[in-house]
């Protein structure tokens, strides 16, 4: 059985990009009715969870019905997975929830508790439990006129550090730190920060603090304009006022006066394009270095998988046909979405055996069963009975049990055109998820040589989340009913796929892409010798 995860280490914020692929009913009853497409009979499970009306975002809520919702979210994660204290003991987890309940001492809207309830869902450290504001909230402030600060900025260590400027916007520059944004010091600013994202590896939740700086910033009350405290980098120190940020327009992520430096000179001819899919050819400029594929794969989303299919094909056929010797895949960038895709990547490389997870629990609860309906479009949903026909040990089980899938590692038919040169898979804190299974695969049965940093998610993890709905505030959040156990099959081992290769960041250079060119290119001379 393959894994099946949320593409949501992204950090999209956007309610309609939270989206999970259920994928085991659906697929056999499109399959059952002639394989038609899914989209025909499968939505976003996000879909069926009724918008908030400005009246619901502006509603004040009383303190006892917001503690109760808080102990709600307690309550749903012990009831639908299968280990919710998988990187935190139950005991902070009930701390934490006493700690946020006291500090509700008056009434709320929805604005003023969803910090809440993005610290608590944070406080269980799994990157799919990751809360942002609900997109009719954000709607309903903006109409009011609200805005997000015209910058964002990146942790450094424990410093913040402006990474990119609105263009409009001129009294703050990248490169500068940020001494207080208000009457709030930098380093309690991003504890804040840090506090509302998941701490699965620090590493990822500082990317989800760089990516999500504004959404952030909005959820913990941060609204233009204000005041901000920087030091320049020739140390200089300014105390500035910063406006709204104006809707879209281009970013400055450089300091004026700045170059910025080149990455490594690589020629690229693109062979096939196929958003969100490429592959390019680099070519070297010596005569006697064959060229070199290189595809950059940054999704995994359910429905692409016909798609990646054809271009996996038009792109092998094409790298072999000029005659290309070596093959990189980029998934740096990949927060993962189906596996399938995976497979599909490796079936053309590789009939060597592997398993991308050595385990997978499943837990029925009512609102696991409630998911299927949800992920059917309203009128297929009375087809959501034959599950039975699917998934008879996941349908016998009662509420409250798990149903254990054991993977053994297996060989898989070679698909052709394949491609039989060296191979190197490049990997950093930014691949979760899915894209994370593919790379502990890949790393455990050594069927590429992987480059670059650890991923940002972990193996031991949590996923195929639902959504659900508070029961007071209304407020949409992710619940999971699998917990899948890393392709080693070591239960213990709660850290990062690590790449063979690791190499150390340069700004202003692709290192890791460097490196992985110079190993190909030595494969290939030990190869002609």
């Amino acid at each position: 059985m393959s894994s099946v995860r949320l593409s949501f280490l992204n950090c999209h914020i956007s309610r309609v990009l939270r989206q999970t692929r259920l994928g085991f009913l659906t697929v056999a009853i499109v399959a059952l009715l002639g394989g038609c497409s899914r989209s025909l009979f499968m939505q976003s499970p996000w879909d069926a969870i009724p918008r908030a009306t400005a009246e619901d975002i502006a509603k004040l809520h009383q303190p006892e019905a917001l503690r109760a919702d808080l102990d709600t979210i307690v309550a749903l994660h012990e009831r639908t997975c299968p280990n919710p204290y998988l990187r935190i003991p139950k005991d902070s987890i009930l701390a934490l929830s006493h700690r946020l309940k006291a500090s509700i001492a008056r009434p709320m809207t929805r604005r003023e508790f969803l910090p809440l309830v993005m610290e608590l869902q944070a406080g269980y450290r799994s990157d799919h439990y990751a809360q942002w504001p609900p997109s009719e909230d954000l709607e309903y402030a903006f109409a009011r006129g609200e805005r997000f600060l015209p910058f964002r900025a990146a942790p450094v260590n424990d410093k913040l550090v402006v990474a990119a400027v609105s263009d409009s916007t001129r009294e703050i520059e990248p490169g500068d730190t940020i001494v207080r944004i208000g009457d709030v010091s930098a380093a309690d600013y991003l504890a804040r920060l840090r506090s509302l994202s998941p701490n699965e590896t620090e590493r990822y939740r500082d990317v989800c603090v760089r990516e999500g700086f504004r959404h952030l910033s909005w959820a913990a009350g941060v609204i233009p304009p204000t005041e901000v405290e920087v030091v320049r980098p020739d140390g200089s120190r300014h105390t500035v006022q910063i406006s709204p940020s104006s809707s879209g327009g281009k970013e400055r992520t450089t300091p004026p006066g700045s170059q910025p430096s080149l990455p490594v000179a690589v020629k690229g001819e693109v062979l096939v394009d196929s958003p969100p899919f490429r592959c390019r050819l680099l070519r070297s400029d010596t005569l006697e270095s064959a060229p070199i594929a290189l595809i950059d794969f940054p999704r995994m989303d359910g429905p692409l998988q016909g798609q990646w299919e054809t271009f996996l094909d038009e792109s092998i056929s094409a790298a072999r046909e000029r005659g290309a010797t070596g093959l990189i895949v980029d998934i740096r960038q990949n927060g993962g979405g189906s596996t399938e895709l995976g497979e599909a990547l490796l079936s053309r490389l590789t009939d060597r055996p592997y398993r991308m997870s050595s385990k997978l629990l499943w837990r029925k609860s009512p609102e696991s069963d409630e998911l299927f309906r949800m992920t059917a479009k309203p009128m297929w949903r009375w087809l959501t009975f034959l599950r039975w026909l699917f998934i008879p040990e996941y349908t016998k089980l009662e509420y409250g049990q798990d149903v254990v899938y054991d993977n053994e590692a297996s060989s898989r038919p070679r698909v052709e055109p394949g491609f039989d040169g060296p191979t190197c898979l490049l990997i950093g804190d930014r691949t979760g998820s899915a894209a994370m299974d593919l790379a502990d695969g890949v790393r455990t049965y050594d069927l590429m040589l992987t480059i670059g940093q650890p991923t940002g998610g972990v193996p031991n993890s949590l996923g195929d989340i639902g959504p659900f709905q508070l029961p007071n505030s209304r407020i949409p959040i992710s619940f999971s009913m699998k917990l899948f156990v890393r392709a080693s099959g070591d239960e213990s081992d709660l850290g990062p796929v690590r790449p063979h290769i690791e190499v150390t960041p340069i700004a202003g250079r692709d290192v890791a892409l460097e490196r992985a060119i110079d190993e190909i290119r030595k494969r290939q001379s030990e190869h002609r010798r």
